[in-house]
């Protein structure tokens, strides 16, 4: 969770600009574009929708299946985004890869 220092996030962020798909409800879908990204959420930096935290939304970026997600925080010009479920390590390698990232991929505990 981020509760407005970086040090309180789940997982740090990488900075992006991904176009994204926000789905908030079957009949409001709309663009936006992904300023940071991380395996615990992301940030959007640009939608013609206005947020409220806590409200549920579905996040679909680059070749990923729809995410579902919750906003954290919502300030002028940001919003935050937290995963429903974080992105897993297969996810983010390939994210590495065909995006140029530097995502740090977590390791299984032994």
């Amino acid at each position: 969770m981020y509760a407005g220092n970086p040090g309180d996030r789940l997982s740090g962020r990488h900075e992006v600009l991904l176009s994204a798909r926000c789905r908030k409800s079957p009949w409001k879908v709309f663009d936006v574009e992904i300023g940071n990204l991380g395996t615990g959420g992301c940030s959007i930096l640009r939608s013609r929708e206005s947020f409220a935290q806590g409200e549920e939304v579905t996040l679909r970026f680059a070749h990923l299946k729809p995410r579902k997600a919750r906003v954290r925080w919502v300030r002028e010009g940001a919003v935050g985004i937290e995963f429903v479920h974080a992105l897993a390590p297969a996810t983010i390698t390939d994210l590495n890869a065909r995006y140029g990232l530097s995502m740090a991929v977590p390791q299984d505990p032994a």
